[in-house]
């Protein structure tokens, strides 16, 4: 079963805000819709759930529809979907268990109970069913909201930056249960954020949106590689990798026959995205120098991009995907790279991003 979103949103003096995407209903998998603040992803999102009427088109799952322009709408509370917010937004007079089950109907009282526990323990919320939201962390009132979107068993759970009130520690602490509940009960998700390292540890997909539009569809790593309207600028290379050894600080990385070394971020993970930016990889020609680079990859040049004064050099360097090489316009012609040309490709430790990989 496939959820079908082809519909147009407008507001008055910003660009119209178009969906057009498909997503699996009957299966797990975590789709991220990325972009800058404003570009129309909350808004996306809130048609989904019927929060928000489109001005055109439709969307449907399989042979049912939600919303057809111009009127025909089924109403929130039919489409079984899950929404949590920035804000828990939780009931202050209810326990963390009331919370929970507030959206509960149907069932016994045992059931409801068993629900309540069950997702309480999946979530690390064991003991704190008495609590009142005044009496929790950041991190412990967004697994309760997590929970109670849950609770109904929702045929698609809605993430609208569910981490951005929270604190670095607090968020990736939260991350992997997140992905792996979802996993486990099977239910498919829509992430809604602009932070590239949560967009790689948590997607299986990535639609990038751009003024309003989606403009890229793909596996997150290769969408950011691709990236270039970041304020800051292009991510560079984004490698799935596998962690060969940890030794003095740094992780020894594996990315097809190339190996690296890394900054180990610390925590138990054994896959990681390393994200290298171009600007910290040096070209050097000829015979290897004096230099005490860690990082010395053999490569070939497989093609160059002018950027204004500066030169993108794509490699092979036994990667799967290609690693990348900013340089001035000049050092190019003094180094008379060209398509084709074996160098050396030398890559600082700091300059590796590691990103790991919530499996």
């Amino acid at each position: 079963m496939v959820l079908s979103a082809r519909f147009t949103r407008s507001f008055p003096g910003t660009p119209v805000i178009a969906a057009d995407f498909e997503l699996a209903m009957d299966r797990f998998g975590l789709t991220v819709l990325f972009g800058p603040s404003g570009c129309g992803k909350t808004t996306v999102l809130r048609c989904l759930a019927g929060l928000e009427r489109p001005d055109t088109g439709a969307i449907r799952v399989g042979d049912r529809t939600w919303f057809q322009a111009p009127r025909q709408e089924l109403p929130a509370c039919r489409r079984r979907i899950g929404y949590v917010f920035q804000d828990p937004a939780l009931f202050p007079h209810l326990s963390v268990a009331g919370n929970i089950g507030y959206g509960l109907a149907g069932g016994s009282r045992a059931e409801r109970t068993n629900r309540i526990q069950a997702l309480m323990a999946a979530l690390g919320l064991e003991g704190l069913g008495g609590r009142r939201p005044g009496e929790l962390s950041g991190g412990q009132k967004q697994r309760v909201a997590l929970a109670r979107a849950l609770a109904p068993r929702p045929g698609l759970v809605l993430l609208d930056e569910p981490f951005a009130a929270l604190d670095r520690a607090s968020a990736l602490q939260l991350r992997h249960p997140l992905r792996q509940l979802l996993q486990d009960l099977g239910i498919p998700a829509l992430l809604v954020t602009h932070d590239p390292q949560e967009a790689l540890a948590l997607g299986d997909r990535m639609l990038l949106m751009r003024e309003g539009r989606i403009v890229r569809d793909g596996p997150p790593a290769r969408v950011l590689s691709e990236e270039t309207g970041a304020a800051e600028g292009p991510m560079g290379a984004v490698l799935r990798t596998r962690v060969a050894g940890r030794a003095e600080g740094l992780l020894r990385l594996t990315a097809g026959s190339a190996e690296l070394f890394a900054p180990d971020p610390g925590g138990a993970f054994q896959e990681a995205y390393a994200c290298i930016r171009g600007e910290g990889v040096a070209l050097e020609t000829g015979a290897p120098g004096a230099l005490s680079q860690r990082n010395r990859l053999q490569a070939t040049i497989l093609r160059i991009e002018a950027q204004g004064p500066l030169r993108r050099v794509y490699l092979e360097a036994g990667m799967p995907e290609p690693l990348e090489a900013l340089v001035t316009a000049w050092a190019c012609e003094d180094l008379a790279l060209a398509p084709g040309r074996p160098v050396h490709a030398l890559v600082k430790a700091s300059a590796i991003r590691v990103v790991p990989i919530d499996v």
